[in-house]
């Protein structure tokens, strides 16, 4: 053994002390973050308090998210390593926020879905993924209706608090369960048990737009291959059984509004005859 170097450590040794695998410290000199010191006659791996120094400062730098390849950069340039890091954290910083960012929002995932556990909730696979996608795609799905949508309209419908947002997909959970029981019992699309979860499901969409009259002003502005394109945004709460069901509902309902103009059109034709 090197006499100027008295403190070698063969791998098994050096990850006891250091609380690394062995697996990870091989794996370390494999991608060439971490060299051994040397290696004896029979081949085996040596550490020194100099490895242990390095293998500190990778430990350092992947605490603040900067991988392994990155590490190695930084680590084998003969750059001034305060200068590396002046140019590269502030993209760390943000990399490191938008990380945060998305970890709050699957603990929120997490514990609104074990909210609809412990309340009994009707739930599914389909409705949870939904729900969840929602959460997880917000920013995506504001940025793209920010794209394609009236600047007004997307502020009213995104303008809504986390708990009143909640509070809304705790109700559509109720109407769901709902529709999938009327679809059950072969309720009449025209039925005014079906008209009234239709009503419902309207409510709750327009639930957070303050001016609901401007907004359906505004959205009428936008065309309909646009609103089809929404779909691959937007998460979807329905089976397609429950969607055709829907329709019928709306055509049912939109038929019957329909007679009910023209029977009002001919009453106030004939009492003007009168």
């Amino acid at each position: 053994m090197n006499e100027t170097q008295p403190f070698l450590f063969t791998i098994s040794q050096f990850g006891r002390k250091t609380g690394m695998t062995v697996r990870t410290l091989r794996f370390y000199e494999e991608i060439g973050v971490l060299i051994p010191t040397e290696y004896n006659k029979a081949g085996h791996r040596l550490y020194s308090m100099a490895d242990l120094v390095r293998l500190q400062q990778i430990q350092a730098l992947k605490f603040i998210g900067y991988s392994l390849q990155e590490i190695k950069e930084m680590l084998l340039t003969d750059d001034d390593e305060v200068e590396i890091l002046k140019k590269s954290l502030p993209m760390q910083l943000k990399l490191l926020k938008e990380k945060r960012d998305e970890y709050t929002r699957a603990i929120e995932g997490v514990e609104f879905v074990q909210k609809l556990i412990d309340e009994r909730k009707p739930i599914s696979w389909k409705i949870l993924s939904s729900v969840l996608y929602r959460m997880e795609r917000e920013d995506e799905q504001r940025a793209w209706m920010e794209e394609h949508f009236p600047k007004e309209a997307v502020g009213q419908f995104l303008a809504l608090p986390k708990e009143k947002q909640d509070e809304l997909d705790m109700e559509m959970l109720e109407v769901l369960a709902d529709i999938k029981d009327l679809i059950q019992k072969g309720v009449r699309h025209d039925s005014e048990e079906a008209f009234e979860i239709l009503v419902r499901i309207t409510e709750i969409s327009l639930g957070s737009i303050a001016d609901t009259e401007a907004f359906l002003e505004q959205m009428e502005q936008v065309d309909d291959q646009l609103l089809k394109e929404a779909d691959f945004h937007m998460p979807h709460f329905l089976t397609e059984e429950e969607e055709k069901w829907l329709e019928a509902v709306g055509n049912a309902m939109e038929k019957k509004y329909m007679e009910s103009e023209q029977e009002s059109d001919t009453n106030r034709h004939n009492h003007d005859r009168v």
